[in-house]
């Protein structure tokens, strides 16, 4: 089932001026320099471009929208206007080859290649410049089975690509039809069109050990490229898999760009990743020093992510490492199709999109500003310094993007910060409150200048996140949820006083909104502020086709009325005299007022108060009651929408006023009293939280839950180690969350206690460290005996040490170590700012029995306490 939402507004007619971007022309062609620079012909000016991928004309996305019944063209209308509406100005795809050709290489005319053309047709059409990857070798099935295709690839194994004289054969002959293929709907050649600048020859390529074979492929595919009289930079993978020698037969070969890529939180974690990870972004550090040829490559990063972090402030940070690192072609993967976007199901360790993930979205549209705006090769320091670089900022704690410059305010969430020049400014963006615009709904919205006292307003719908977006997900799963709610804004600029207007079209008539000194209610959609009253012919022109903003978009059936209730309270909290409880509450009816019903054990009834109504969908109790004593607090909510009430957790009609009410599961917390122990971990409710490195040649492990699930199984850890390993088991923990729910300055937390023992027949060796929010590292040596014991750490004992980059991050040439400030003359350690444990396994014995260097431990919990126990 489905049904079709229309609002008021308009996406595809915005004039290119409402974006701050660089100025591209649509038929500019690029060239390299003699120093490897790619450049805009006829200006000379170096080329930066930023933007994403974007894959519906193929694979997992295409079936989805035939399931739906939803037309692909439209699909694409939809998300190309979203990326204009976003400043993007790059696009990178890898082609699905199964899909378009036979086992000979020959291109098939079919559904997906019209789309495909369409595609770029549509994204030509707005400035957005291209490159294309001809080859992906990859299956159409992820996250589904893999269909069996007709396509070359389908035969094959990605090495074999590169070995094997038949498949060579059947690429040359694909690579010369996709050069020559003409889109129907440019009237371009894929070789010709000026808005596809480059190629990319293969994506992500498994080489065989041989450097000469790997350079002889690829300047044979070349050759066929340049047969064709494609004269354009061809760029070629030199991150994945890398090692030196096939780095060096990359650049020896006769391509003029190297392609990388960036999965700094590794990928497929099936949960959203807790703590900062600011660290892992810190710099793209290539070992390109011994790779001759190197310098003289154009660089581009094909995709990159910071997968299965649902915070807003990566985006930026990684785009100013890029430029540090020389690169001018960026594109994330991958965007989230709108029509599908609900489910997150076309690549659920991603998620992006501008209606359902709006901070996430206006986090990318930050960076890719930062990405044209930071020179190449600039430098800015070391974490936690290089949060603020030029007139970018980002921060984990307020988990914000921020562009502050002369023209642009764009945030990802709310923020005082002031703007460097309010009578400057053109053009504001963002989600939550700032001191231009307060808003309290959730979704993103954009204020473009058009005249002096004439603004445009895009605001855009609600969105919730009904749970964790990142876990395992299917068609049947809505993970996020729109709602076209009326909110209340205010704006306050020069040259708009308190008796501006706001105005919109409706069925070709202009609607004006009440405004009421600065602040009015607004639904989503499309308006005009303006200091005086625009004329009908003056609206009509700023409002030409808004009416067809978010025309047919899908939204899945939901019960007409339906409250949803998002439980964001801690469930273990400090001794204060306050009770904190915190919920989003969302409904497509009016929420006429929230109660929470608490209870201590052994009561018979509930004791009721009020919540407060905060921004967006939070609701909040934040207040002293007598039951805030040390103990358990079980509670529940009641919510009234329309003429129900309704109950949680459960969604029960009814309240706990009724007399014949019975809830059997209500939610239960905790008040610890002053100075209890702080869990830091515990295997029973935490094991899904952790963090381990990636298996390589040096090392192998095995993690095993032992016993029934109860507060004291151990998580237990073996190891075992090459001659050649480098990097040593490391689990981590994110920590930041309890110990700010629980942590008091006056309380006097003096050691950490680890529950452990040795699993070997040997004793074990570990090392705890302390991971500070600025960055910082403290470190203990800890050395574990067979037999449980709890293990007292006196926090005076932890000293500056290294930390490890977790988790893993691909390419895996990148940093894995994390070198901290200080000395030990300088080791004064709050642990209020503790934002992440590890443990670390790098005690190397040999195991008389077998041979194997081999080692390990198991570990019940984690805490900080006051004294020893």
């Amino acid at each position: 089932m489905r049904h079709f939402v229309r609002i008021l507004s308009m996406f595809l007619l915005l004039g290119p001026s409402v974006f701050p971007q660089l100025p591209v022309a649509t038929k500019q062609d690029v060239f390299l320099d003699s120093n490897g620079v790619m450049r805009w012909k006829g200006s000379n000016t170096e080329v930066a471009l930023f933007g994403v991928n974007y894959t519906t004309p193929f694979a997992y996305s295409y079936r989805a929208h035939k399931k739906l019944g939803l037309s692909l063209k439209k699909a694409i209308d939809l998300d190309v206007a979203q990326m204009i509406r976003l400043g993007f100005d790059a696009f990178r795809v890898h082609v699905w080859d199964r899909e378009i050709s036979d086992k000979a290489g020959n291109m098939i005319t079919n559904e997906h290649l019209d789309l495909l053309d369409y595609l770029i047709w549509k994204l030509e059409s707005h400035g957005i410049k291209i490159i294309l990857t001809p080859i992906a070798w990859w299956g159409n099935g992820w996250p589904e089975p893999d269909e069996l295709t007709s396509g070359f690839s389908q035969s094959y194994s990605k090495l074999e690509l590169i070995t094997n004289a038949e498949a060579r054969a059947a690429e040359r002959n694909y690579l010369k039809q996709f050069i020559h293929h003409l889109n129907p709907y440019s009237k371009h050649s894929y070789g010709n069109d000026p808005s596809i600048i480059a190629m990319e020859i293969i994506n992500e390529p498994f080489h065989p050990d041989n450097g000469k074979e790997v350079t002889d492929y690829i300047n044979e595919m070349v050759a066929v490229m340049r047969g064709t009289g494609y004269n354009k930079p061809l760029f070629y993978n030199i991150s994945q898999n890398w090692n030196p020698v096939q780095a060096q037969a990359v650049c020896k070969a006769n391509i003029q760009g190297v392609s990388f890529q960036w999965y700094p939180t590794d990928l497929v974690h099936n949960k959203m990743l807790k703590g900062n990870y600011l660290l892992n972004v810190n710099h793209y550090k290539i070992p390109s020093d011994g790779v001759s040829g190197y310098n003289k490559k154009t660089k581009m990063v094909y995709e990159f992510e910071a997968a299965d972090v649902g915070g807003s402030y990566m985006y930026p940070a990684m785009a100013r490492s890029f430029r540090e690192a020389g690169m001018q072609f960026a594109t994330m993967f991958s965007y989230d199709p709108t029509q599908i976007a609900w489910s997150n199901t076309e690549y659920p360790t991603h998620y992006l999109n501008l209606l359902y993930t709006p901070s996430k979205a206006i986090s990318l549209m930050i960076a890719g500003l930062a990405f044209h705006d930071i020179p190449r090769y600039s430098t800015f320091g070391d974490y936690p310094a290089n949060n603020k670089f030029g007139d970018f900022r980002v921060s984990f704690d307020e988990d914000l993007s921020l562009a502050n410059t002369d023209s642009c305010f764009y945030y990802a969430n709310s923020t005082a910060e002031v703007p460097m020049n309010l009578s400057g400014l053109k053009h504001i963006a963002g989600c939550g409150n700032s001191v231009p615009v307060k808003y309290d709904g959730t979704g993103a919205y954009f204020l473009d200048k058009l005249a002096e006292g004439v603004w445009k307003l895009e605001v855009y719908p609600d969105a919730l996140w009904l749970g964790d977006p990142f876990e395992p997900t299917g068609m049947s799963r809505q993970v996020s949820r729109l709602y076209w709610n009326q909110r209340r804004m205010s704006v306050s600029l020069p040259g708009l006083t308190n008796s501006f207007f706001v105005n919109a079209m409706k069925k070709g008539k202009s609607i004006s909104v009440p405004v009421d000194r600065g602040e009015f209610l607004i639904k989503p959609g499309v308006y005009i502020i303006s200091a005086k009253m625009p004329d009908k012919k003056m609206l009509g022109g700023y409002l030409a086709g808004s009416e067809q903003f978010l025309a047919d978009i899908y939204i899945p059936a939901n019960e007409p009325g339906i409250v949803s209730v998002i439980n964001k309270t801690e469930e273990k909290q400090a001794e204060e005299g306050k009770v904190k409880l915190k919920f989003q509450i969302a409904s497509d009816k009016e929420i006429s007022g929230a109660e929470v019903f608490l209870q201590r054990l052994g009561w018979r009834g509930y004791t009721k108060y009020l919540l407060k109504k905060e921004d967006g969908f939070l609701y909040g109790f934040n207040d002293s009651v007598k039951m805030a004593a040390n103990g358990e607090l079980r509670y529940c909510l009641a919510v009234k929408s329309g003429n129900k009430t309704f109950t949680f957790p459960g969604g029960i009609q009814g309240s706990p006023d009724d007399w014949d009410f019975r809830i059997d599961n209500p939610w239960s917390l905790s008040i610890a009293p002053q100075n209890e122990n702080i869990s830091l971990f515990n295997v029973s409710t935490d094991y899904k939280d952790i963090l381990i490195p990636h298996f390589n040649t040096g090392m192998r492990y095995t993690l095993d839950y032992p016993g029934t699930w109860d507060s004291n199984i151990p998580l237990s850890v073996k190891v075992s180690y090459s001659t050649e390993n480098i990097i040593p088991f490391v689990l981590q923990f994110s920590v930041a969350d309890k110990i700010k729910s629980k942590y008091s300055s006056n309380n006097e937390y003096k050691n950490i206690v680890i529950r452990a023992q040795s699993n070997q027949a040997h004793d074990s060796k570990i090392k705890i460290n302390l991971l500070l929010e600025d960055g910082r590292c403290y470190t203990v040596p800890v050395a574990l005996t067979k037999g449980w014991k709890d293990i007292a750490l006196p926090l005076s004992s932890f000293m500056p040490g290294d930390a490890y980059i977790m988790p893993s991050a691909y390419p895996l040439f990148l940093p894995k170590t994390w070198r901290t400030s200080g000395n030990k003359d300088d080791h004064q350690l709050n642990p209020g700012f503790i934002s992440a444990v590890q443990i670390v396994c790098d005690d190397h014995i040999v195991t008389p029995e077998t041979g194997k260097i081999e080692s390990g431990f198991e570990v019940e919990s984690v805490y900080l306490t006051v004294k020893a126990k």
